[in-house]
């Protein structure tokens, strides 16, 4: 039995390993943070590699279907806030181009910036004189899965050094 508890804690952990990590781009005077599927950082390590007269200015991420958190909170954000727009959009063609789902730009952008993984990066730069400010994305896309819409886009979150 623990040989079987310890093969699923070791297969678990493994597996947000792999899932996840950061990898750091550092240039002259200013740096860019990307969350990968190979980066071997956590995300503290990450922010605590670039130092500090280094302005850590943005950080990439891509939605993925695997992040059930953070597609739920997507979800419920746009639901409650912009309940009559999200329904137009999932009932439409969720692709990059239809007018329904272009629609909600600014409210995915606002709902990026409330999710929890704006806030885990906001945490991680308290050790720093930075802020969000700032979201944009790329081919911003809902489908769904076993009815379950999925969105996906490459997200930027944008900082500011404090002043």
């Amino acid at each position: 039995m623990r040989n079987i508890v310890a093969t699923l804690i070791l297969t678990a952990s493994s597996f947000v390993y792999a899932s996840s990590g950061w990898d750091v781009s550092i240039h002259e005077d200013w740096a860019t943070l990307y969350d990968t599927h190979r980066g071997e950082l956590s995300l503290t390590e990450a922010v605590n590699s670039v130092p500090k007269d280094i302005w850590l200015r943005s950080f990439r991420v891509f939605l993925s279907e695997n992040d059930h958190a953070l597609q739920k909170e997507l979800h419920e954000f746009l639901s409650s806030n912009y309940p009559d727009l999200h329904a137009e959009a999932l009932s439409s063609a969720g692709n990059m181009h239809n007018p329904k789902v272009t629609a909600l730009r600014e409210p995915i952008n606002q709902a990026i910036l409330a999710s929890s993984l704006a806030k885990e990066i906001g945490i991680a730069l308290t050790s720093r004189c930075e802020r969000i400010v700032s979201t944009s994305y790329e081919k911003f896309m809902i489908r769904k899965k076993d009815g379950h819409p999925i969105y996906s886009a490459m997200v930027w979150l944008s900082t500011e050094k404090c002043t």
